[in-house]
């Protein structure tokens, strides 16, 4: 099915839920014709519990040449409840080639200043960029921050409390795969040139990133250095001058991927990956309490005998920890798809999990639940989107909308659309 016929369906699956009533009458009456499919969702909150919901958006066919993958804005100002996606969601890439994969940051002051990363070919290169709001939720105009000529992927932003932009981004420049950092002190205008963080023989790529309490940079990493993929952490305290010694986290046997980072009030971190030790995918976690100096044994919080885990997350807010993931395979003796994405909530800052509970409803024999993202308002409210692939078919995907007070009972899932 090519990209246009899916936008058609996507148009008219709207339609569908305009004339069944399941769209606000506001909505429904400046709903458009025109709805872009919709993947890696980034989700935020300030301090006076805004959301703030980024996403890739595809925009046109691809064999019309032109635009075809943006960066695309929303926000909610009441917890959730309404999104400002319509009539039109904003476009904040405007990019002549292919956006792709936001990272978002937003600060403390009020207004919040927010900080969008993603990475974009347009140059010919895929490199990094950033956006930057001037004005409230004003953005200024896409600024490529990538300071020559080689590949800049998977760019990831974060602030700390003097409103510094942190960002690290896997490097390609020279053929060499190594895991950079960037630091910016005049509100993203300008930045100091890359520093090296993950110093490897190997392949460094997909790294994350957490600024804790103490304004200590955390980064994490997947790396095959020692043979095979693991993860590595390393930390700065000195304003992303030095980092230091990169640390081995993982310690299975298989190989390590899509790791991602958290960090509490506390100080604690916590780390999620991908673990492929007892011969399926699945989710590990560890935590460390003394500012990354040593983590804890990691253990597998997923629990899916036979699963396919991907794209794990992890937020932490105070003794809370939650971590969200998709299952992508099938499993269990009587092997029932379940392409869901799924949450599991610890109560005792990541010392143990509950049993996992499932987020999304995606209907399996159509499509796939797959790329969670969440973030935890100041009442302790855990907001969490997904892709929804089972609405249109063909892994074109919805974004979906949740939010749980507990990480046990879920509000009623709502589609927020992309509307061009």
């Amino acid at each position: 099915m090519n990209r246009r016929i899916v936008l058609v369906f996507l148009a008219a699956a709207v339609a569908l839920l305009v004339l069944a009533g399941s769209l606000p009458l506001s909505s429904r009456s400046r709903a458009q014709s025109f709805f872009g499919a919709q993947r890696f969702p980034a989700i935020e909150v300030d301090t006076a519990d805004n959301l703030y919901l980024m996403m890739s958006v595809a925009t046109a066919p691809a064999s019309e040449h032109r635009p075809h993958s943006q960066i695309f804005f929303t926000m909610s100002r009441n917890g959730g409840v309404d999104w400002d996606n319509l009539p039109q969601t904003r476009n904040l890439s405007n990019s002549p080639g292919e956006a792709f994969g936001p990272s978002l940051a937003v600060g403390k002051s009020i207004p919040a200043r927010v900080y969008v990363t993603y990475h974009d070919n347009s140059t010919g290169t895929t490199q990094a960029y950033l956006l930057r709001t001037k004005k409230k939720t004003k953005f200024r105009r896409p600024a490529n921050i990538t300071p020559h000529n080689g590949g800049a992927f998977a760019p990831r932003v974060a602030l700390d409390s003097t409103g510094a932009v942190n960002i690290v981004w896997g490097d390609t420049n020279q053929n060499l795969g190594k895991v950079v950092f960037v630091r910016s002190t005049d509100e993203g205008a300008s930045f100091t040139a890359p520093l090296n963080v993950s110093r490897s023989s190997g392949v460094a790529f997909d790294p994350e990133i957490a600024v804790d309490s103490s304004d200590a940079m955390n980064v994490v990493w997947q790396d095959t250095a020692p043979g095979k993929s693991v993860i590595m952490f390393s930390r700065s305290t000195d304003g992303g001058k030095t980092f230091s010694d990169p640390k081995q986290i993982s310690t299975g046997r298989g190989a390590a991927t899509e790791a991602a980072i958290a960090t509490d009030s506390a100080g604690r971190l916590s780390v999620v990956w991908v673990d492929e030790s007892t011969g399926s995918a699945e989710a590990f976690y560890s935590r460390s309490t003394d500012n990354g100096q040593s983590f804890s044994e990691p253990f597998n919080v997923s629990r899916f005998p036979g699963g396919d885990i991907h794209k794990p997350t992890v937020v932490a807010s105070q003794n809370v920890v939650y971590v969200a993931f998709q299952n992508g395979d099938l499993f269990g003796e009587e092997t029932i798809k379940n392409e869901q994405v799924y949450i599991a909530r610890s109560d005792n800052a990541g010392v143990s999990f509950a049993d996992i509970e499932q987020v999304s409803n995606a209907k399996n024999s159509v499509g796939r639940a797959h790329s969670p993202a969440m973030t935890v308002d100041s009442r302790g409210v855990l907001h969490i989107v997904w892709i929804d692939a089972s609405i249109v078919g063909n892994d074109e995907g919805l974004l979906f909308y949740s939010n749980s007070a507990n990480g046990h009972s879920f509000s009623k899932e709502r589609m927020i659309l992309a509307v061009i």
